[in-house]
């Protein structure tokens, strides 16, 4: 995954007059957008899954530019239930483009699930490798273009009543300079093992100041669904992931007398904070199989500290 080049541009050196506050603030406070990311995330899976029926649409003919070859061969493929699948994921779009105002690189992956012929899956749609009722993979890779798309054309909406309103409060094409916006999206496999597959997309805006947002998918293809922290940590994940979580703001605070934890190790503060974990908790799978449960910047801690992490090992939760 590729990190925002937060140092590429100064603008500190230039001062931003009192009226645009508003504007920037709309840009660098995003603490209620993340917060909210996902339950929207959740709420539009399960809408697109229930109305994704059999596909009568033509195949959508894609260049793809780049492709992520670590593909999911099943050791056992019999084993898998309901389909035997190998999956992948797929670049199905890059580019970067400049365009005097805007610097944008787009990596779009797409998850591909293949049905081998001779298996059940493939033998019910004919062989054709169309699509089963309401599949997992199509509702993922139609939420993820949507994604993109909205991110990439909110961000020039963005930046666009941000030079308006530079202009409208005095500003001059001297002191606006060479500014540009950097508008990114890319993403990273966490995990690939068997049916399981645990995805990252990122978006992210560097002008102003750094934002950059994370959408997780953890899913099942064999079971068709997506998957969640109880399904890896077992009924009592809730005690398990906020014992562990905890645990590790403590230790990391008491290493470190310049992390603070809202809730957790400083309890003076206005925002709540570390409270619990519930069932819209972002997460994604490790290499150890292990759920990584992930804070946007702000939820938990001061914006300087980023998004935090936390691996929540499965050993002991009776899961394997």
């Amino acid at each position: 995954m590729r990190e925002p080049e937060n140092g590429k541009r100064t603008y500190e050196q230039i001062e931003i007059p009192k009226e645009l506050e508003e504007t920037v603030n709309r840009a660098v406070h995003s603490v209620d957008k993340r917060k909210s990311a996902a339950r929207y995330r959740r709420r539009r899976m399960a809408h697109m899954v229930r109305n994704i029926g059999v596909a009568a649409a033509a195949v959508l003919l894609c260049m793809t530019v780049g492709v992520n070859t670590n593909e999911v061969l099943a050791k056992e493929l019999g084993q898998l239930p309901v389909i035997g699948s190998l999956v992948r994921v797929l670049t199905i779009t890059s580019y970067h483009e400049e365009d005097g105002s805007h610097d944008i690189t787009v990596n779009v992956p797409e998850i591909e699930v293949e049905k081998p012929e001779g298996t059940a899956a493939a033998e019910e749609d004919g062989g054709t490798g169309g699509m089963s009722d309401a599949d997992i993979e199509e509702a993922v890779n139609a939420q993820i273009q949507e994604i993109v798309d909205a991110h990439v054309a909110q961000a020039k909406e963005k930046f666009a009543e941000y030079k308006d309103a530079f202009f409208a409060t005095g500003g001059t094409e001297e002191e606006w300079g060479d500014r540009t916006m950097d508008i990114n999206v890319d993403y990273e496999v966490k995990y690939q093992e068997g049916s399981v597959l645990s995805l990252v997309l990122t978006t992210s805006e560097v002008w102003v100041a750094a934002q950059e947002l994370r959408y997780y998918y953890n899913i099942d293809v064999a079971q068709n669904r997506e998957l969640t922290l109880k399904d890896l940590l077992g009924e009592d994940y809730v005690n398990i992931a906020n014992e562990s979580i905890i645990r590790q703001m403590n230790e990391r605070a008491a290493a470190d007398e310049n992390l603070v934890y809202w809730g957790v190790t400083e309890n003076e503060s206005s925002i709540d904070g570390f409270v619990t974990v519930d069932e819209n908790t972002d997460f994604y799978i490790n290499a150890d199989g292990n759920p990584v449960v992930c804070f946007g910047e702000y939820e938990v801690a001061p914006g300087f500290m980023g998004i935090q992490e936390f691996e929540i090992e499965k050993s002991g939760t009776g899961q394997e």
